[in-house]
């Protein structure tokens, strides 16, 4: 659910404010070459991240048929590789949930808090997906230099991570993201995600954006970054 490119999006009960960042130097600064973006949707991290690092080499990862057919056409200027396939613990077949509203698609069912509080986003159907693991799919990468991994998967967060350990920690910098309350069932919290990342050499150096509750103010989820510590 990262929309870097949206300013205010308007759900029942949330007032969702995401604001980009004038100043990315911090980032180019890191020197990254290239990008993995895993949860693609349909190119609208791609075309944020090519506007902030515009040399950098893309390669998106998303399922969804009909999402990955308007990616391919979104990003056809970017340099950019596309894989029609969700990255998970293990190599299989699944269905996935989709959503009404497509970046909502997970593979894990959503909670009925998510349905009270994002209109918009209810179950319209399933689809049968290819799921594969980061780790096995590496060599056949186009990876350049220094790369960045950014993970947008709906509460699925941890099986590529799982699934991707070995290439994670490979990895110079994380973009992530985090819930702090449980929007798909089953999935790991923040607190979850942030000891498997730790646990491989990363450091948490805060939020990129994050989402908050229009009643009490409470963040609901966020982008988080993590820096390699083993990469410095």
């Amino acid at each position: 659910m990262i929309k870097f490119i949206q300013d205010i999006f308007y759900k029942m009960g949330l007032i969702v404010k995401l604001v980009r960042p004038d100043n990315n130097l911090w980032l180019q600064q890191r020197n990254i070459k290239t990008v993995l973006d895993v949860g693609a949707n349909t190119g609208q991290f791609a075309n944020l991240i090519h506007k902030i690092l515009p040399q950098a080499n893309i390669i998106s990862f998303e399922p969804i048929k009909k999402c990955y057919n308007q990616l391919l056409e979104n990003t056809a200027s970017l340099n950019i590789k596309t894989y029609n396939c969700a990255l998970g613990e293990t190599d299989e077949m699944q269905e996935i949930n989709i959503s009404a509203h497509s970046p909502s698609s997970s593979l894990l069912p959503m909670t009925k808090l998510h349905n009270e509080v994002f209109a918009g986003t209810n179950f319209v159907e399933t689809e049968s997906i290819t799921v594969k693991t980061l780790d096995l799919l590496f060599a056949e990468l186009p990876i350049k230099g220094k790369f960045m991994i950014k993970v947008d998967v709906q509460g699925f967060e941890d099986k590529v991570i799982k699934g991707g350990a070995e290439t994670f920690k490979k990895a110079d910098c994380v973009l992530i993201e985090t819930s702090f309350v449980e929007l798909y069932e089953g999935q790991l919290l923040f607190d979850g995600i942030y000891q498997m990342l730790v646990g491989l050499g990363f450091e948490f150096k805060g939020n990129y954006t994050q989402t908050k509750s229009k009643e009490d103010g409470s963040i609901i989820y966020a982008e988080s970054f993590f820096v390699n510590k083993n990469q410095l």
